[in-house]
């Protein structure tokens, strides 16, 4: 492959590209559950991180809103 080929390819690889942190997601999950707003995206990220209650817990949910949710957690 020739050099313009793969800074083409490079380039377009970082514009889609999207990272994403355990501790956003964690903060992403707790917001969600704070408004009441449980997406699929939401039970995705649970279950490609395995978010655990305990996690949820330290980051700073609450226990009632951790017992309502509990059946999406590990």
């Amino acid at each position: 492959m020739g050099k313009s080929k793969k800074r083409t390819l490079a380039k377009n690889i970082e514009k889609n590209s999207v990272v994403l942190k355990r501790a956003e997601v964690v903060h992403q999950i707790i917001s969600d559950i704070h408004i009441n707003n449980i997406t699929d995206d939401t039970i995705k990220y649970i279950n490609l991180f395995g978010i655990t209650m305990e996690e949820l817990s330290e980051a700073g949910a609450v226990y009632e809103e951790l017992s309502a949710v509990k059946h999406l957690l590990f």
